[in-house]
């Protein structure tokens, strides 16, 4: 499949690569397509891999990838025609360095409220870019990653990705979830700022 990653941070770039490797199209959504680094980020990604504006990332993919900062979201995602797209939702609106969550009643439904005919899915936002990147290890024990939203095709969707670049994929429930994934990444980010970055949450079963 096509999926149109906007933003090329350090998110859209690790998702970028994992996806291409798993054998998916990818086109990168920049403000600027030609800038150095972009160009650099479509040669490192494969050979089918490209970089378009915005709007023409979007417009033939199946899936779209939303790496933007948060500050810059939500404009984005009102510019764009998402109708019927599958929006994977990987932002968080966090703030620094207090790391307070500030959109309400969560970040993946002020999506959903920008763009409300797309199909949102909360997914990619509870670990970070280093463990996207690499999702491999010791034991062949696999990184935990939770995906939610209200459209069961699209976050079935959400889930197989997720699984096919080496997470053991969740269902975490509805939409109104996303405020529970956005809590779990300050998590995430609070305990990396103590101890590194090199973790990942796991899921334990009996």
């Amino acid at each position: 499949m096509t999926i149109a990653i906007l933003g090329t941070g350090s998110v859209g770039a690790a998702l970028g690569v994992a996806f291409d490797d798993a054998g998916h199209i990818i086109v990168y959504g920049s403000r600027d397509p030609s800038r150095d680094d972009v160009q650099g980020l479509v040669a490192r990604t494969g050979a089918a891999a490209s970089a378009a504006t915005h709007a023409e990332a979007v417009a033939h993919a199946d899936a779209v990838v939303l790496a933007t900062p948060w500050e810059a979201t939500e404009a984005l995602v009102r510019s764009l025609d998402l109708a019927g797209k599958v929006v994977l939702d990987a932002t968080n609106p966090i703030t620094w360095p207090n790391l307070a969550l500030v959109a309400e009643p969560s970040g993946g439904e002020a999506v959903q409220q920008a763009a409300p005919e797309a199909r949102v899915v909360k997914a990619f936002c509870t670990i970070g870019a280093n463990i996207m990147a690499d999702t491999a290890f010791d034991a062949g024990m696999r990184p935990a990653l939770f995906v939610a939203g209200d459209d069961a095709e699209a976050k079935a969707l959400a889930l197989k990705l997720a699984e096919s670049i080496g997470f053991e994929s969740l269902d975490a429930g509805p939409l109104s979830r996303s405020a529970a994934l956005e809590h779990t990444a300050v998590l995430w980010i609070s305990l990396a700022m103590q101890g590194g970055r090199d973790f990942a949450f796991g899921l334990l079963r009996r």
